[in-house]
């Protein structure tokens, strides 16, 4: 006989509790739930990308559109896969350099309650640069660029190197730091970037983070999980942004 479906007890089984929006949307258009909840099982699984990686990309796209509540229950979805909170906090620091610093003040309640979830006190921080690390002049990060996206110098650095090579210079040291191997991979970075740019349907910023994904390893499928993942939080928009850097093998 078949079981029949109860969108009730499933999110109570993810996040310890029916969630009230769960709640009302179960007594207003209990189908939609059903639905909703068989396209989040479908996509919200081991493929491509890990369980793990998905909900740690849903922890970045939330703490850069500032979303803190979906933030949180997708940082719980997080430590439940296995992430530790270094992990989190290395995803939402990557955050910064797409959507500055208001991502990293939404990102520290995710850090705060992934503490407090798992009762921890101690924590490997990331070892600090040494001088040596930065460049030596502003023909070594006009290089950088160039070597980044692999030919001419974008437009934007030329015009910042023009009106303000200092902003430059110390906006390329953070992007260098961040977006680095730490306790995630650059090539994860790079994801957790596409899946913003996705979700806030921003083309030029998927396009430059898919070409960085690429170079760091991505597949096809994984990027076409990003665009998936970042539908569950954004909306079928998100996919229709990020399908159009897909390419389907004939």
């Amino acid at each position: 006989m078949t079981k029949t479906f109860n969108g009730l007890e499933f999110f109570e089984r993810v996040y310890g509790q029916v969630p009230d929006w769960v709640a009302k949307m179960h007594h207003f258009a209990p189908k939609a739930l059903e639905y909703y909840t068989k396209l989040r099982g479908e996509i919200l699984v081991d493929g491509a990308l890990s369980k793990k990686e998905k909900e740690l990309i849903l922890v970045g796209i939330n703490a850069a559109r500032r979303y803190e509540r979906s933030m949180i229950y997708h940082t719980k979805g997080a430590i439940d896969s296995g992430a530790s909170i270094e992990e989190v906090a290395d995803v939402l620091a990557t955050c910064i350099i797409s959507r500055g610093i208001p991502a990293w003040f939404t990102g520290v309640k995710a850090i705060e309650y992934a503490v407090s979830y798992v009762g921890k006190e101690e924590f490997n921080a990331a070892p600090p640069e040494d001088e040596e690390s930065f460049f030596a002049s502003l023909a070594d990060y006009n290089s950088y660029y160039e070597k980044e996206v692999g030919g001419e110098l974008p437009n934007w650095v030329k015009v910042l190197n023009q009106f303000n090579p200092s902003v430059l210079e110390r906006y390329t040291d953070l992007r260098r730091t961040v977006l680095k191997d730490n306790v995630v991979s650059r090539k994860l970075k790079e994801l957790v970037l596409v899946g913003i740019n996705v979700a806030e349907m921003y083309p030029k910023g998927i396009e430059l983070h898919v070409q960085g994904a690429k170079k760091y390893g991505a597949t096809e499928a994984e990027i076409a999980d990003v665009s998936l993942v970042a539908l569950l939080t954004a909306g079928i928009p998100a996919w229709f942004e990020g399908s159009d850097y897909l390419s389907i093998e004939k």
